[in-house]
This record gives C-alpha cells, sequence and structure tokens, in this order.
C-alpha cells in the first residue's frame, strides 16, 4: 500500500487498505487477547504518519469512493477477497502487541473452538459491507 501511494496509485491503495482493514478486523475475531487487538490502531498510524497530509487525504479520499455501499467498487472488492479467502497466517503481529505477551501468553493466542467460516463473513460484512 505505502509503495502504491509513492507511485500515486491511490485507488489500488485504497483497495489494498481495504483488505488489510478485513484481515484485521478478522483477526480481532480470532486473537483472545483483547488487548492486543489494538495492534490495529498502531500499524494504522504508523502508516498514516510517514505521509505527508496531501497523500493522507488522496488515500482517504480514494477509500470513500471505492468502498461507497452498494457501488461496483466495492463488489469487485468483496468478490476480490473472497476469493482470496481468509486469512492462514497465525497472527503474531496482533498476538505480540496484547498485555498477554507479557505476561505469558498460554496456549497459542487464539480462541479455542474458533469459527473461521462464521467469522470471516462477520468480518466480510462489518468492515467491508460486503452483501453475502
Amino acid at each position: 500500500m505505502a509503495n502504491c501511494i509513492q507511485l500515486e496509485d491511490y485507488k489500488k491503495a485504497a483497495r489494498l487498505f481495504a483488505i488489510a482493514g478485513a484481515y484485521g478486523t478478522y483477526d480481532t475475531y480470532r486473537v483472545e487477547d483483547k488487548t492486543a487487538h489494538q495492534a490495529i490502531l498502531i500499524i494504522q498510524q504508523n502508516i498514516f504518519s510517514s505521509f505527508e497530509q496531501s497523500q493522507t487525504n488522496l488515500l482517504l479520499q480514494n477509500l470513500k469512493q471505492e468502498l461507497e455501499p452498494n457501488s461496483e467498487s466495492l463488489q469487485a472488492i468483496c468478490s476480490q477477497i473472497k476469493e482470496i479467502g481468509f486469512p492462514q497466517y497465525h497472527p503474531t503481529y496482533m498476538i505480540q502487541h496484547g498485555i498477554g505477551a507479557f505476561t505469558g501468553n498460554k496456549g497459542n493466542g487464539l480462541i479455542e473452538g474458533f469459527n473461521s467460516n462464521e467469522s470471516w463473513v462477520l468480518a466480510l460484512n462489518t468492515y467491508l459491507r460486503c452483501e453475502e
């Protein structure tokens, strides 16, 4: 996404931001330590702090356009991300941001009995407002 912004391809950057946001939302559903969920905000702050205000404004403008409810662009993003599917990685980046990482997490940091499919649909519907 940062490379796209540097190349002034704000549309692509907005789409990548949307996908990353859906993945981050999904990760908040599966990571047990709720204090770790702040990782999303920290990552976003780090990303935005590296750009000039004019670049951030252009990204936000493109996000608004690309994620317009019921728009063709949102439908295309939803189709693409559904095709990619839910994350297959272990969300270490998030788990390491929680208090549990300092007090000795027990287990792998994920919610036991987590329903991947149900949570993926929920992430798409709440974060991107994708329709089923």
